[in-house]
């Protein structure tokens, strides 16, 4: 399975709220949601260019909330001995975004991705502490450098206006139908 059909696998499983906020052109590499019984989850998505926080509430009402990567100042996390952990983010202004027991098993791969999705920007490269412990628990910690340079990622010049860029949106938030997702991209690319 190709990365891309992977990463519009994932798209699919996130809230529609989700869908309605991303910016043409940004991917959806991984994502860690909390367990609830009696609400929504709570959501942290990492994207090809920011981490989003997206708290679904009933009545079609929710709370977004965006970090780009360069505003990134701490993320802490651990896993537990059986079924959960916790991951914590600041911002540089301040704000804290906590998700408490998500997944212990995904929170490995969400971590590797924000590092290779943050080092993709970064000029100087970052590490994530990472400290193994008894039965299985363990904890991550990154810090951003007082000093850190970044780089404007190919991913981020991609231009709003490229019809193949809307087009995909449009059939991500559920505008159109796959039927017509199909015909109008024949379309675009001349066949």
């Amino acid at each position: 399975m190709s990365s891309n059909a992977l990463r519009s696998d994932l798209i699919n499983e996130l809230p529609s709220g989700v869908k309605k906020n991303l910016s043409p052109g940004e991917e959806v590499v991984h994502y860690l949601k909390t367990f609830q019984i009696f609400s929504k989850p709570d959501y942290i998505i990492l994207t090809n260019i920011r981490l989003v926080y997206f708290n679904e509430k009933h009545l079609n009402r929710y709370d977004f909330k965006s970090v780009p990567f360069q505003k990134l100042l701490h993320m802490e996390a651990s896993r537990g001995i059986f079924l959960w952990g916790d991951i914590s983010f600041e911002n540089e202004d301040g704000t804290l975004i906590l998700l408490k027991l998500v997944s212990r098993g995904k929170m490995e791969g969400f971590i590797e991705a924000l590092k290779i999705a943050y080092n993709n920007i970064a000029v100087e490269p970052i590490t994530i502490e990472y400290n193994n412990k008894l039965f299985g628990r363990a904890a991550w910690e990154f810090n951003k450098p007082k000093e850190i340079i970044f780089r404007q990622s190919s991913d981020q010049t991609k231009q709003p206006d490229d019809p193949l860029n809307q087009l995909k949106m449009r059939y991500i938030r559920g505008e159109i139908t796959e039927i017509e997702y199909r015909d109008k991209l024949r379309v675009l690319q001349g066949g």
